[in-house]
């Protein structure tokens, strides 16, 4: 990616100023244009960086702020002021109008040929590009491939970031909804959907370096796979769920109507075991997708006995249990009031303490009692049996793996 920030520090450009808009350089440059016509938004598409001598606008200020405010809204990376005979210098108006929209307004003196400047831009994107792509198709034949790690497979992921002495903490990002987001918004040219998933990617490596952490990452569908860097034989990971939290909430806040769910791997010590971390991913965030639905991070270290149901192949041996275990109360509940089940899980959840139990579910004590005993009855056992609590929580939690509408 290429962003207004990145230009700025490419070799060639030391004659190009930035005069507004600092605080939106993050913004990506998915092209550039130079045009003079005044409707110039009828010709663009979002994501460019435009460059203007001013021959048709000149010294007109109020054509100028119209200009900004009507490529602010078509969703411009920025725009590039040649100054010269036709603008001399960007008006103060347009200046604090850039600022509060925090969009990037550069200037080059007009001696500078534009055509140099928008070829390297060009050149730095297409080769960026390729570069993407390569390193896409390398962490997708890694991790979803049959590659067998040789010399020059690790060589060329040293190329593209790894450091072999650093461990790898995977993490995935899967949009929810993408496809219906994509309908409900007429999104439907392959372009803006890659620019689409580029500002989230740029949502994403903001985040990395706020918290310092390089990474290597591929794109695939709908999905983010990262691979952060962690110190070898680093003991403590909270900063994987602080990442993956800060992640769920910017992309929130940055772009409506879209949630994400986050699955956290194991840790990885070398490349090989890369594809076996993304796989902990994968299924902490659909574990977590079952249990707590979308928008919500899963992790593979706290899924207990989840994750042994997501090994089983078959489910029928967890559809058995479950009604060997809890069948009963659920087939009353369909003729009843259906708070048992709910009161059972709550008795378990305050630690098979009646009072708290009555309390957390604003009933009485003697209610709360009459409930456990009914349970009891139901399922002919003895709630106060450890044993037996194990099996019943076991079957509360295959009931909520398997979407059976447990409380």
């Amino acid at each position: 990616m290429i962003t207004c920030e990145n230009m700025l520090k490419m070799p060639g450009m030391e004659k190009m100023k930035l005069v507004a808009g600092q605080e939106g350089l993050g913004k990506i440059i998915s092209w550039v244009h130079v045009i003079e016509i005044p409707d110039v938004v009828e010709w663009v598409e979002g994501g460019e960086l435009l460059f203007i001598t001013g021959v048709t606008i000149k010294d007109n200020t109020q054509a100028l702020l119209k200009l900004v405010k009507d490529l602010d809204k078509k969703k411009l990376s920025g725009l590039v002021i040649n100054v010269g005979p036709y603008i001399k210098k960007t008006p103060q108006e347009v200046i604090e109008l850039a600022n509060s929209l925090k969009f990037p307004i550069f200037e080059v003196p007009f001696a500078v040929k534009l055509i140099e400047i928008t070829h390297m831009i060009c050149r730095e994107i297409f080769s960026n590009q390729i570069k993407e792509e390569s390193i896409n198709s390398f962490m997708n034949e890694l991790i979803f491939g049959r590659t067998i790690l040789k010399d020059e497979n690790i060589k060329r992921a040293i190329k593209y970031g790894y450091d072999i002495n650093k461990d790898y903490c995977a993490l995935i990002v899967d949009i929810d909804d993408f496809k219906n987001y994509l309908k409900n918004n007429n999104i439907d040219k392959e372009e803006k959907i890659i620019e689409f998933k580029e500002h989230i990617l740029q949502i994403i490596d903001n985040i990395m370096k706020n918290y310092k952490k390089k990474y290597m990452h591929m794109i695939q569908s709908d999905s983010f796979y990262l691979m952060i860097s962690v110190d070898k034989n680093s003991k403590r990971m909270d900063f994987i769920n602080k990442i993956a939290s800060s992640i769920n909430e910017e992309i929130k806040k940055n772009i409506d109507n879209i949630t994400v769910s986050i699955g956290i791997g194991g840790k990885a010590c070398s490349l090989a075991e890369f594809k076996s971390a993304v796989l902990e991913a994968q299924n902490a965030m659909k574990i977590s997708r079952k249990l707590n639905g979308k928008d919500g991070i899963g992790d593979c270290r706290k899924l207990g006995v989840y994750k042994l149901f997501f090994d089983m192949e078959n489910q029928d041996p967890m559809t058995d249990l479950y009604n060997e275990i809890l069948g009963n109360l659920k087939e009353y509940e369909k003729n009843a009031s259906k708070e048992l089940l709910y009161s059972l899980q709550v008795y378990i959840d305050e630690n098979r303490n009646i009072g708290k139990a009555a309390e957390k579910l604003f009933i009485h004590r003697n209610t709360m009692k009459y409930r456990i005993n009914k349970i009891e009855e139901i399922l002919e056992c003895d709630l106060k049996d450890d044993k037996t609590m194990f099996h019943i929580m076991l079957g509360i939690k295959i009931g909520k793996f398997l979407g059976f509408n447990m409380p």
